[in-house]
């Protein structure tokens, strides 16, 4: 099943507004994505995303503050119900519905909420220093990407048109997986070739530095390990925030996928410079 594993790397400083010794990050992560109706549960229609880990690790990495593990087949089930005449010598008859599973909601969809709801969920057990706050998501047998979601990328952008003196500049990196074996240059020409303002989509990042470069999770058994890639993309954002940060990544997964859509894992890791 389709798997997203998201991390934060930076420092945690000041004090919490919750007692970490009674909550920890699953509970808070869970509640704030049932809260603003994310999250699938029991009780629920489908939405983005079912719970399945998380968990703080400021206190036992020095740059690492946590991660957190959503699985994402929780999409409508497509029932094709069929009629069966009865057989001469069977007699049975009636409705017949096949085996089916849920369809996973597209990571496109899905990524800037859930970038979203982990910063909050973060802030939740101290400050989180944005200007040094970098992420990676770790996605697992994704299923192939049958349509490209740039109308639902391009219809949100008006709630980034800010002051643009607030910019950021970041380097998007990636594994050889994300390509398909493709060149780094197609996915530029992609993104280039799409509206993203006030989003801009540079050249590509030679000579990444090793600190910037995607790195496979341990917690993370799911993934196949790919040769990690040195040349990112240079993008600038009208702002750094969570939202926007979700927006980059869910955008270049998705150009990417253009060209490899049946890639089933990949890895990419936003960093601001």
């Amino acid at each position: 099943m389709s798997t997203l594993f998201l991390e934060a790397f930076g420092q945690l400083s000041g004090l919490p507004t919750i007692d970490s010794c009674e909550e920890d990050l699953y509970s808070v992560f869970s509640e704030r994505a049932e809260l603003m109706g994310w999250a699938s549960t029991s009780n629920s229609h489908s939405r983005l995303w079912a719970m399945e880990e998380a968990e703080l690790t400021a206190d036992t990495d020095p740059y690492r503050i946590g991660w957190v593990q959503v699985g994402l087949g929780v999409g409508p089930v497509p029932i094709e119900a069929r009629r069966v005449q009865s057989a001469p010598l069977s007699g049975i008859s009636g409705w017949l519905t096949p085996s089916v599973r849920p369809r996973s909601t597209d990571p496109v969809q899905a990524l800037a909420a859930l970038v979203q709801c982990f910063s909050d969920s973060l802030c939740r057990f101290g400050e989180v220093e944005l200007s040094g706050l970098q992420l990676q998501v770790t996605a697992s047998y994704m299923e192939t990407a049958t349509v490209s979601s740039p109308s639902y990328l391009w219809s949100v952008r008006n709630w980034f048109n800010t002051n643009s003196k607030a910019g950021a500049n970041a380097i998007v990196a990636f594994d050889q997986n994300l390509l398909g074996g493709h060149e780094v240059s197609e996915l530029i020409a992609t993104l280039q070739d799409r509206i993203t303002c006030p989003f801009e989509f540079r050249t590509s990042a030679t000579a990444v530095p090793e600190k910037h470069m995607v790195k496979v999770p341990d917690e993370t058994p799911f993934y196949s390990a790919a040769p990690q890639l040195d040349t990112g993309v240079f993008v600038t954002l009208p702002e750094w925030t969570p939202s926007a940060i979700g927006w980059v990544l869910a955008t270049v997964i998705d150009a990417a996928r253009v060209s490899a859509p049946d890639v089933p894992d990949f890895a990419v890791r936003m960093t601001r410079v």
